[in-house]
């Protein structure tokens, strides 16, 4: 390799870090005119794809530097770590042994074995990977907060919180290890902590995007009447749901708040106008504000605690006309109603998120188990593909008598009008279950292994939702014994509604 390739390669480097991937990509591009048979130059292209969550993209490029140079052990390494987020678990094992086979001392591909076992639920298996890794690199900071991960999903916080320890002491500007302290403490309560420590998801790798910078950010809740105060939503619409409850208590100290949401939460959450100014997170007009603040740090400024937890419910309306004409429309009223809601979609603007969507959601066949339970009228909310494509396909053959309720449903205030018609919901993790949460409709809901902080861990109930019953998968993946729990709760419900006519 040439000087000048050299220089464009390092250049390209300090891009990367940045995340400033065109700029990276122009260098690497007049680095391969420069060394067309280099393989570094391939393996850099890959790496930028990959943080684009281009990973076909990234997989083609990664087999050309292989395919220039076998004999890279990186490039084995980072080749596993591309094929892991395909979900092509196996052939990422088989790459990172091939990387430590080439080059033994490298300790990245030890603690990229351990996070794809990680995905295969091989939780104990992933921490010895990590040791190894730690033991070629006792300064390793990512290792120990990968193993920190593993241990919470085997329910040691203790260690979990150790390992987290260990990486800041390392690196102190280590971000994710503090995102994922904070991840810990919020899923066993430890709000205190916790709200502190969730602040790092603006610094974090894939970093949630901070909004209206130019506005002072809102730091403390004292001496703050009669300020102009922006709050504005972020991350998904359950987070809207679930934390809008803080608009209430924010108004009643005298603050005059702008609240901008996503526009298709902007009809079900109509009844906080009388809170504040109700506007679409795209229509607001950046001025006029003394301070702002995205939702989510609420809690924090709230100094929120388990017991201290605005739970008031219902704290959103129902529109009244809408639910009379849903109830017209419902006439058995002997059977138990039940909704349904079994997918939480794919969100197509988030490949960050598409590990996590996939582990949350329930096959249309797994969820049909229920079908057949006597006294039980079943109303499927289902929204979004490939759930709702799924459904409109093969409902004949699957479950005839699932009443598809999807051609009614506009918007949320339309979901929450039918939820309010129906007896209980039973829903996965997404934004309905917050929805019927914050109406106060009874919930159950259907919880992967690895469960959200947000329904903290080892409980049944929720303290953010008093109506909310939570079925956690015992093992990872395991939906068929949650639906059986589900199955056996159910039928119990729906012969008590009858003894009770």
């Amino acid at each position: 390799m040439d000087l000048g390739t050299q220089i464009l390669i390092k250049n390209a480097l300090h891009h990367l870090q940045l995340k400033e991937f065109d700029k990276a990509q122009a260098l690497l591009n007049k680095a391969l005119v420069s060394s067309p048979g280099e393989s570094d130059v391939f393996r850099l292209m890959s790496v930028n794809s990959a943080l684009q969550f281009k990973f076909e993209d990234a997989l083609k490029l990664i087999d050309q530097a292989i395919e220039l140079d076998p004999g890279n052990g990186v490039a084995h390494s980072n080749r596993g770590n591309i094929l892991k987020e395909l979900g092509r678990y196996e052939e990422a094992l088989a790459a990172l042994d091939e990387a430590i086979k080439i080059t033994p001392t490298y300790a990245e591909a030890y603690s990229n074995k351990g996070n794809a076992l990680q995905e295969l639920y091989c939780f104990e298996d992933a921490l010895g990977w990590y040791d190894r890794a730690v033991s070629l690199n006792p300064h390793y900071a990512e290792a120990y907060s990968n193993k920190g991960n593993a241990l919470l999903l085997l329910g040691r916080p203790e260690e979990a919180m150790q390992c987290f320890d260990q990486a800041t002491a390392i690196n102190p500007n280590y971000v994710d290890a503090y995102w994922h302290k904070g991840l810990l403490q919020l899923i066993y309560g430890d709000y205190e902590n916790g709200w502190q420590n969730y602040e790092a998801r603006w610094f974090k790798s894939n970093p949630i995007q901070f909004q209206f910078t130019n506005t002072p950010r809102l730091e403390s809740l004292d001496s703050i009447a009669g300020k102009k105060i922006l709050i504005w939503s972020e991350q998904g619409l359950g987070d809207t749901l679930q934390f809008c409850r803080y608009i209430k208590p924010l108004f009643e100290l005298g603050v005059q708040v702008t609240f901008g949401v996503p526009a298709p939460l902007l009809n079900v959450l109509g009844g906080l106008a009388k809170f504040c100014n109700l506007i679409a997170i795209n229509d607001i007009k950046n001025d006029g504000f003394d301070f702002q603040s995205p939702l989510l740090s609420l809690p924090l400024l709230f100094k929120t605690a388990l017991d201290s937890i605005p739970n008031q419910i219902p704290y959103l309306d129902v529109n009244q006309a809408q639910k009379s004409s849903y109830e017209q429309g419902i006439v058995n009223n002997q059977n138990l109603r039940v909704g349904l809601i079994w997918n939480g979609g794919f969100r197509a603007e988030h490949p960050e998120l598409w590990a996590i969507n996939k582990r949350r959601n329930i096959e249309l066949d797994q969820i049909a188990v229920l079908k057949d339970i006597p006294g039980v009228d079943f109303f499927g909310l289902q929204k979004g593909d490939p759930a709702e494509s799924e459904l409109a396909a093969r409902k004949d053959q699957v479950w005839p008598e699932l009443i598809n309720c999807v051609h009614l449903l506009n918007d949320f205030s339309d979901t929450a009008a039918l939820m309010d018609c129906l007896d209980l919901i039973i829903s996965v993790d997404t934004s309905s279950a917050h929805l019927a949460g914050a109406l106060g409709k009874p919930v159950w809901i259907l919880n992967r292994y690895d469960s959200c902080w947000r329904w903290l861990r080892g409980r049944e109930n929720s303290p953010w939702y008093p109506t909310a019953k939570i079925y956690q998968q015992k093992q990872p993946g395991n939906w068929d014994e949650v639906v059986a729990r589900v199955r056996l709760d159910l039928n119990d419900l729906a012969q008590k509604k009858r003894a009770a006519l």
